[in-house]
């Protein structure tokens, strides 16, 4: 018998997750991006000019009407002057609002810029039916060791957006760990402070999420073992909104077994 407890901190994280991605700058309300270049433009959707100085780590933004606001950890205020809006932190932040729209300024690995574009009132969110998840299984919680490369790497990876292609992702090492009776090597990447393992299994695009699933895990030193619980897999961004770029499973990270566990896609009213 699972032990409550277990389950119970599992439902919290399933909750977590929902309120997550059904927020107001939830996946669910990505509803365009917009590529910046150095010279002005105006801001789709919403009253700004925007434009980007080469080697700088965020955008700058210029009010063309009312109501324009920058969100910071230091809290919210007007947009004036030309303002520095700086890529998203993984605390949420910063934001760019204006009524229901809100933006972010995001870059995969700081050559090309773009602002990303979120709408509280996104079709979308009358069209989810929820996330479809497999139910609690110990047995795939699985122990793991964790290889950090001699030096830092940044490796060229594939995107569901074709012409993301080749821009690379931080890698600092690989999670050593059997599964279905086979030993594998995973390549994760650096997300923040965290892990990402991107995998595809047996069950992606029958049961799961096509291309794949995502599962972050806390980072420890090289040699050390940590925890690969695939109950906490989730269906990444792109599975709610196709305005997401998204990570694509390395061959090494595709296994032939099937990953019943975690999050498996999202549910639709409307779509087959």
């Amino acid at each position: 018998m699972i032990d409550k407890n277990v389950i119970a901190a599992h439902d919290a994280w399933r909750a977590e997750r929902l309120a997550q991605v059904t927020g107001a700058v939830g996946n669910l309300a990505l509803v365009d991006y917009q590529p910046v270049g150095t010279e002005p433009e105006a801001v789709r959707r919403m009253p700004a000019l925007v434009r980007r100085e080469p080697g700088e780590p965020g955008v700058r933004v210029t009010s063309t009407g009312p109501g324009l606001r920058i969100r910071t950890a230091q809290g919210e205020r007007p947009v004036e002057d030309e303002t520095l809006l700086p890529f998203l932190q993984p605390d949420g932040l910063p934001l760019l609002s204006a009524g229901a729209m809100t933006a972010d300024a995001f870059s995969l690995d700081g050559s090309d810029v773009e602002l990303r574009l979120y709408d509280a009132q996104a079709p979308a969110f009358a069209d989810f039916d929820g996330i479809e998840a497999a139910p609690y299984d110990p047995a795939w919680a699985l122990p793991a060791t964790f290889e950090a490369h001699p030096e830092p790497q940044r490796v060229p990876w594939a995107f569901t957006r074709a012409s993301d292609s080749g821009h690379t992702k931080a890698v600092p090492g690989t999670l050593h760990t059997t599964i279905g009776g086979t030993e594998r090597a995973l390549t994760v990447f650096a997300d923040g402070s965290a892990l990402v393992l991107v995998f595809a299994d047996s069950t992606t695009g029958v049961e799961s999420y096509a291309p794949g699933r995502f599962l972050r895990v806390e980072p420890v030193a090289s040699g050390g073992t940590i925890t690969l619980d695939f109950n906490r897999a989730i269906v990444p961004p792109c599975g709610f909104s196709d305005f997401y770029s998204c990570p694509i499973p390395p061959a090494e990270n595709r296994l032939a077994v099937p990953v019943r566990a975690g999050e498996l896609r999202a549910r639709w009213r409307n779509r087959s």
